[in-house]
C-alpha cells in the first residue's frame, strides 16, 4: 500500500541521516506525517463491497430528514449491491454460546492476515530506522493504542460483549501480542463501551483471558472514551458529528506518561481519527461503517440513516476536556459508575 511504502521510504531516509544539526528531528517528521485522515485501510474483499449499514441505508426510504427509515423490496438493484454481501465476507456461523464467529478461509480472514503481515513489517522498520531508539533517547515511550470490539475481539454486528467471553480476531490479537510490553513498547486500550461497572468488569475479563495480561496492567492501559458525562465537548454543531473522544485521551497520555504513539488501530474512524495518534490503521468491518451510517443492528441505530460526519476533537474541545481526561475514562473509574 501507499502508505506503507512512504512510511519504509522515511525509515530508511532516517536511518541514513547523520547527527548533523539540520538534520529533521525523526519524532516531529512522523508525528507531521501522521497527523491527517490518511489511514493504512485494508479493505481487499468483493470489489464496491457495502457494510451492512450502508445497505441497508440504501435499500430503506426514510423521512425527509433520513430517520425512520424502512427497508424497501427493490425490483432491480444496483450492480453494486449485487456481489455485496457481509455474511460470505465473513462466512458467519454461530458458535453454541450464541457468539458469531468467521470462516477460517474467509475473505475476512485473509485480509486480517495480510494487515498483521504489513503492520509487523513496519513495526520492524520502526526498530531498524532506529525510531524507537530516538524515542528512549528522549524519554518517550512508544505506544499502540487498540480498540477492542472489532479490533481484537469479533464482537460483530453487536460491537459489544456484555460477558467478557466472546472469540478472538486471531491475526490482531497475534500481533499485540507479539509486540506489547516488549522492548519498552508500550499498548493502551481504548474502547467505546460505555464507561460503567457492566462494562468494565466483562472488559477486564476478556484482555486477561485472551490478551495474557494480568489486573495491574489492565488497570494501568484501559480506558473508555463513551458516556461519560464529563468527556463531551460543547458548542458542537446540529446535528452532533461523531467526536473521535480517544484522541483526548491519547493527547492527555502524551502529556502526563510521556507517550508517543506509533499506531492508533480500530475498525471506525472514531478510533483513529486526530493529531495525536501515530499512524491510523482500519481494521476491516463489514457490518457498519459509522463514519458514514449508524450501526443499524444496534439500538440506537435502528431506523437512522442519515449521512453522517466524524470529526477531531476540536482546539477548544481538547483544552477543556484533557485535564480531566485520564480520571474520568480509566477501568478503575468506570467500575465505579
Amino acid at each position: 500500500m501507499k502508505q506503507v511504502i512512504l512510511l519504509l521510504l522515511i525509515s530508511s531516509f532516517l536511518s541514513g541521516c547523520s547527527a548533523h544539526s539540520t538534520t529533521p528531528d525523526p519524532l516531529s517528521l512522523y508525528r507531521e506525517l501522521t497527523r491527517d485522515k490518511s489511514q493504512l485501510d485494508v479493505r481487499i474483499g468483493a470489489v464496491n463491497q457495502y457494510s451492512g449499514s450502508e445497505k441497508i441505508c440504501l435499500d430503506a426510504q426514510c423521512d425527509a430528514d433520513g430517520n425512520n427509515c424502512k427497508p424497501i423490496t427493490v425490483p432491480a438493484p444496483s450492480p453494486l449491491m449485487t456481489n455485496s454481501d457481509d455474511q460470505n465476507y465473513y462466512q458467519l456461523t454461530q458458535d453454541s454460546a450464541g457468539f458469531s464467529q468467521y470462516g477460517a478461509q474467509s475473505q475476512y480472514a485473509t485480509d486480517i492476515e495480510t494487515l498483521r503481515k504489513r503492520l509487523d513489517d513496519l513495526m520492524w522498520s520502526f526498530k531498524k530506522s532506529g525510531l524507537i531508539d530516538a524515542l528512549k533517547q528522549q524519554k518517550k515511550i512508544p505506544a499502540l493504542m487498540f480498540d477492542i470490539d472489532n479490533t481484537l475481539e469479533f464482537s460483530a454486528a453487536i460491537d459489544s460483549d456484555p460477558t467478557g467471553k466472546g472469540p478472538v480476531i486471531q491475526g490482531m490479537v497475534d500481533f499485540a501480542k507479539q509486540w506489547c510490553f516488549k522492548d519498552g513498547v508500550d499498548c493502551y486500550f481504548v474502547t467505546a463501551r460505555n464507561c460503567e461497572n457492566q462494562s468494565a468488569k466483562p472488559t477486564q475479563y476478556w484482555l486477561e483471558n485472551n490478551m495474557g495480561l494480568d489486573a495491574k496492567v489492565v488497570d494501568r492501559f484501559t480506558y473508555f472514551s463513551r458516556n461519560t458525562k464529563q468527556l463531551v465537548c460543547s458548542n458542537l454543531p446540529t446535528p452532533a458529528p461523531n467526536v473521535a473522544y480517544k484522541d483526548i485521551v491519547r493527547e492527555a497520555l502524551e502529556a502526563e506518561r510521556k507517550v508517543f504513539w506509533l499506531m492508533s488501530i480500530g475498525d471506525q474512524l472514531t478510533d483513529s481519527l486526530g493529531e495525536h495518534s501515530g499512524l491510523k490503521v482500519r481494521v476491516p468491518n463489514q457490518f457498519f461503517h459509522a463514519d458514514i451510517n449508524p450501526n443499524q443492528f444496534a439500538t440506537y441505530g435502528v431506523g437512522h440513516c442519515g449521512p453522517l460526519e466524524t470529526i477531531a476533537p476540536p482546539l477548544e474541545c481538547s483544552i477543556a476536556l484533557k485535564p480531566q481526561a485520564l480520571a474520568v475514562t480509566n477501568i478503575n473509574y468506570c467500575r465505579s459508575q
